[in-house]
């Protein structure tokens, strides 16, 4: 049987398929998320833990011939790349030629369209608009991470939302938790105190908190004008990333990718609303990792 092992790594969670040469999917799971930023001797250790915990599950069911690995915050042909091949070939005892390691929108990008062919707006923990040239050239807008931008995204979301609550808090105490938005989210935080807040906020990672966006949408739908708002402005967010690409590429199909879209209705509407093309806008889901394990078992 052979078997090639796609992956798809995210802010959130590493989702990993384990696919047979005519597609079909033969084991699948997922670890805890894991990042091409290897800036630290920190950070490639704790990259090897989670790789090596993969291939711990993984090779209980086969060993893939080869891997296609998509990773948030990757860059090809970058010292975290090498790196990032050296920890698969090392956990899987595979040789470096039969691993492909990209950004993860590399292979969302080619689940959904030809190379050229359209343009790829994702939202998750992060943001991002992509398109991949016919020859593969990337041209990327926003993706800059949540410390300087990330717009639309589910830490946006989440983060616009806590700011609301506490501004109010500020003003008026008392009165922001007790909104609709804000009762939402201390029953997630775990309580209203700055202490439990500020532990949750600066006790986690960003994915932690981009959780809470969907916090914000159940608030959205029961009604918060705060948070409908802030739904509705992640839409218009997302759209900018669209009509960017679209002044430097020309309008072309638009597929929106991400769990932030699946929080509320209102940031699909606002999306759609604010691109300045009528173009098709693709919603459904497609699973990148799948996509990438059928692309790893047909190398030899």
């Amino acid at each position: 049987m052979t078997l090639g092992l796609g992956i798809d790594a995210g802010g959130t969670a590493t989702r990993w398929r384990l696919v047979e040469e005519d597609g079909a999917c033969v084991a699948q799971g997922s670890v805890e998320p894991l990042t091409g930023h290897l800036f630290s001797q920190a950070a490639e250790t704790r990259a090897k833990q989670i790789v090596g915990a993969m291939a711990a599950v993984v090779r209980q069911t086969g060993d893939p011939v080869g891997i296609v690995a998509g990773i948030t915050g990757l860059t090809r042909e970058t010292p975290a790349e090498a790196t990032m091949r050296a920890l698969f070939a090392d956990a899987f005892q595979l040789a470096p030629d039969k691993i492909f390691v990209a950004e993860d929108m590399w292979i969302a990008y080619l689940s959904y369209f030809a190379l050229g062919e359209g343009i790829l707006i994702y939202s998750g923990t992060g943001s991002i608009g992509y398109y991949l040239s016919p020859d593969k050239e990337v041209i990327r807008v926003g993706g800059r991470g949540n410390l300087i931008d990330d717009g639309g995204s589910g830490f946006w979301i989440a983060r616009e939302a806590l700011k609301a609550v506490l501004r109010i808090e500020e003003e008026d105490p008392g009165q922001g938790w007790a909104t609709i938005l804000g009762t939402c989210l201390s029953g997630a935080l775990g309580g209203t105190d700055w202490n439990v807040v500020r532990a949750f906020v600066y006790g986690g990672d960003r994915g932690k908190i981009g959780e809470l966006a969907r916090v914000v949408g159940e608030a959205a739908s029961l009604g918060d004008a705060t948070a409908e708002g802030i739904v509705r402005a992640a839409g218009a967010e997302l759209a900018r990333l669209a009509n960017a690409l679209f002044k430097r590429l020309a309008p072309r199909p638009v597929a929106i990718v991400g769990g932030a879209f699946r929080i509320h209705p209102a940031i699909g509407e606002a999306f759609r609303q604010d691109l300045l093309a009528p173009v098709e806008v693709i919603g459904s889901d497609v699973d990148a990792a799948l996509t990438a394990g059928r692309l790893a078992a047909l190398v030899r």
